[in-house]
């Protein structure tokens, strides 16, 4: 699947680390261990349902001896991208 959303993409880069994960033959709270998070937060990235800072991307991947690139190695066409950036106004 191409992510043509937020939603999308953070699923695939959540099923990213599972792949990795489980390749390596680590338990979910092993690699969460690893990082310094609870089992339930990594859980929930791997399922797409937040949007870590990339430093927590940069920890997994290190936790799980990969390059930081690896965890976004999918197929992705920024044209066809729906999520327009809308900066945010802030008042003065």
């Amino acid at each position: 699947m191409t992510p043509k959303s937020d939603k999308e993409f953070l699923f695939e880069v959540g099923q990213q680390i599972r792949k990795f994960r489980k390749k390596r033959g680590m338990a979910l709270k092993d690699l969460a261990e690893a990082v310094g998070m609870e089992a339930s937060n990594l859980s929930v990235i791997e399922n797409g349902k937040s949007n870590p800072q990339l430093l927590t991307y940069i920890k997994i991947a290190a936790a799980l001896e990969l390059p930081a690139n690896e965890l976004f190695d999918f197929p992705f066409n920024y044209q066809e991208y729906t999520q327009v950036y809308t900066p945010r106004k802030h008042k003065v």
